[in-house]
């Protein structure tokens, strides 16, 4: 029996979709877990389109405590820097361990200055974060919290707490209980006496409150003592973040020295290169002690390369075209700086520095034969005053990305160094569902074309390019209304047997099987959709989180092939003959808005009435001639705001 050829592309297309689950391959996909992310509009002065967006990090939404766990344990001997430093800086870091655990206080001092904060100041970042806001930072009720859950405290002694806590030393002791108990645990009793009075007529300026079991008071026991800046206790920098009540779950955006993007330049990853490669020299990696143009000269060269975004393809050469960003995996370069320079030998791997110097951005892995590429964090410790180490703490898993997707690369310098990379030894880890244990390999990309450098993202078929498509339908759809983050009205549809909302820059109907497959597959993915069909309209960050930017491209480009795939097999009743040209992207539109068995050229509309079927075609046909002229990228409309009314689906058979 011969298979009519709309099912091998249709079955084509699954294919493709659950692939797309099963790599990660997308912006906007964590190593271990999706954080928040937001879509930024950068300037594109090499494009002749106004704008181009890109899904970055969230730092408003975005913790130590909540990036992914370190990949790789480590440890460090710190005694021969002890007696230098006055502190050890022996540390020890496992597997599973996010960054609040493992940094202190001195570490993030340069990158964030942390110690500037109060608890008090911590605890109202805690209250005025919204719960939409999707953090984990929880509201901290200084009553509740015990002294014992801030070590730092049992550090400080007498002499000094009066020293640094506003009003503490003219406070009669039978007024501040810990300092109270401890005084009674050496047989003095003063409670009727300032703690001034005491320290004066007594000798325990020395003596600390670690002395006695902190978990019977709460932080508040000690007048004022939240109102005190980190700095301020002694010992401070030696104080893992994840002991400061409420620091490790502070955005990173909200530090007092936050984190930002350092620069505009957002570039396309055009292609990746393995290991094999060799001899490279355009670069933008490197350090911050030997810059950021590192040449490879040696063996282990993987890449990607990277372009600009000026929309004319290689006819149209610039100087940020070819450019090579070195994996970290297989190359070292030099780093760290002052006495701490020594640790690890000096080395780290090769990256960049887009976000500031809290973390070091990395290539890890790029794969040829999926066209995707890893990237992640690496870490340093600091001593106050005494330098940093190189950044050798991680891998913590980042953005994985795939061939075509837009990566933040921020400052570019056009100094050049002499001095090459050190390859690493690395070997290439065979990727963990290579087989299923069975000995099966796992299966090859159908989405990607033959040459293994481009995805279903910028094909054309049937002589239609789905980026200019895609334009055409987001034009009318949410042009104006949210681009990415519109929400459509509630509505039904087929005899009300499917109800939902319209979703995103395509308003994609929450039961479309294509929508359905990639929200599903999240967790909590199917209570909400079940939450939608109910009624229930999605928060922008909700959208983001289960329906994100990456993913709404990817259900748009497989569904538009499936369509036209199929489309092109029917007869058109207008002219007797197969849909082609214009009046197949006028059908497809159609069926976009109305659903495969919507009637050709009918006058049904939508719940708002707003086209009919035949001009909603006739309407998307002009705006892929114009999107088309723009040589077809895949952009969003730069008017994006907070509304989400859009056009609600509700034509003759849905979608």
């Amino acid at each position: 029996m011969k298979i009519p050829k709309a099912w091998i592309s249709l079955l084509i297309v699954i294919a493709c979709i659950i692939y797309s689950i099963a790599v990660q391959a997308t912006i906007n996909t964590f190593g271990d877990g999706n954080l928040p992310t937001r879509i930024v509009e950068v300037a594109n002065p090499q494009s002749r389109l106004p704008a181009t967006k890109v899904l970055l990090p969230d730092w408003s939404r975005i913790s130590l405590g909540q990036l992914p766990g370190i990949s790789q344990s480590g440890a460090i001997d710190g005694s021969p820097y002890s007696q230098t430093l006055g502190y050890d800086l022996s540390r020890t870091w496992n597997v599973g361990m996010t960054p609040d655990q493992y940094l202190k206080l001195g570490d993030i001092s340069e990158a964030l200055q942390a110690e500037e904060f109060s608890l008090q100041a911590i605890q109202a970042i805690a209250l005025g974060i919204q719960p939409e806001a999707n953090t984990d930072i929880k509201s901290i009720d200084l009553n509740k919290i015990a002294l014992s859950e801030f070590p730092l405290i049992g550090e400080q002694t007498l002499s000094h707490l009066a020293q640094v806590v506003p009003e503490l030393a003219k406070t009669q002791v039978n007024n501040i209980t810990p300092v109270a108990t401890l005084l009674k645990s050496h047989l003095i009793a003063a409670s009727n006496l300032t703690l001034a009075q005491v320290l004066t007529q007594y000798e325990v300026g020395q003596m600390k409150l670690g002395e006695i079991d902190l978990s019977k008071f709460s932080i508040s026991s000690i007048l004022n003592l939240d109102a005190v800046q980190l700095q301020q206790f002694t010992g401070w920098m030696n104080s893992n973040v994840s002991d400061i009540p409420g620091l490790g779950q502070v955005p990173l955006g909200l530090m007092p020295n936050p984190i930002t993007e350092i620069g505009s330049l957002v570039m396309r990853i055009d292609v990746v290169y393995g290991p094999a490669e060799n001899r490279r020299n355009n670069t933008i990696s490197g350090s911050d002690v030997q810059g950021f143009s590192v040449p490879c000269t040696e063996k282990d060269c993987a890449y990607l390369e990277l372009d600009d975004l000026e929309n004319t393809g290689r006819s149209d050469r610039s100087k940020l075209e070819g450019k090579q960003w070195i994996s970290g995996k297989y190359q070292e370069v030099e780093g760290g700086r002052g006495i701490l320079k020594a640790v690890n030998n000096g080395r780290e791997p090769t990256g960049r520095l887009p976000f500031g110097k809290a973390f070091k951005v990395v290539v890890m892995e790029p794969d040829e034969t999926t066209d995707t590429v890893d990237t992640a964090l690496f870490f340093r410790f600091c001593a106050w005053r005494m330098g940093c180490t190189p950044y050798f703490i991680g891998p913590v898993p980042f953005f994985s990305y795939k061939v075509n997707s837009l990566i933040f690369v921020g400052n570019l310098s056009e100094q050049r160094t002499n001095t090459a990379y050190a390859p690493t030894g690395a070997t290439r880890e065979p990727k963990a569902n290579t087989t299923n244990g069975t000995g099966v390999r796992e299966k090859i990309n159908p989405c990607a074309f033959s040459n293994g450098s481009r995805s279903i993202t910028d094909q054309s078929l049937s002589g239609i390019d789905l980026r200019s498509l895609s334009n055409a339908i987001a034009e009318i759809e949410s042009a104006g209304s949210g681009d990415y983050k519109a929400v459509g009205i509630h509505t039904c549809a087929d005899g009300g047997l499917n109800c939902g909302r319209a979703l995103g820059r395509y308003q994609f109907m929450t039961y479309n099987p294509y929508a359905v497959q990639l929200i599903a597959a999240k967790p909590g993915g199917q209570e909400f959709l079940s939450q939608v069909e109910q009624g229930h309209q999605p928060t922008e960050a909700e959208l983001f989180e289960f329906f994100p930017p990456a993913d709404q491209d990817r259900a748009f480009m497989a569904d538009m092939a499936n369509k036209i795939q199929v489309t092109q097999e029917q007869i058109d009743p207008a002219t007797g003959q197969p849909f082609t040209g214009d009046r197949l992207i006028e059908r497809v539109a159609q069926k976009h808005f109305g659903g495969d068995y919507s009637k050709v050229d009918g006058n049904g509309s939508d719940a708002l009435g707003r086209l009919s079927l035949k001009d909603y075609g006739k309407t998307a046909l002009a705006s892929y001639r114009n999107s088309n002229s723009d040589n077809g990228t895949l952009t969003c409309s730069p008017n994006v705001n907070s509304s989400y009314i859009s056009t609600a689906k509700n034509t003759e058979n849905g979608r």
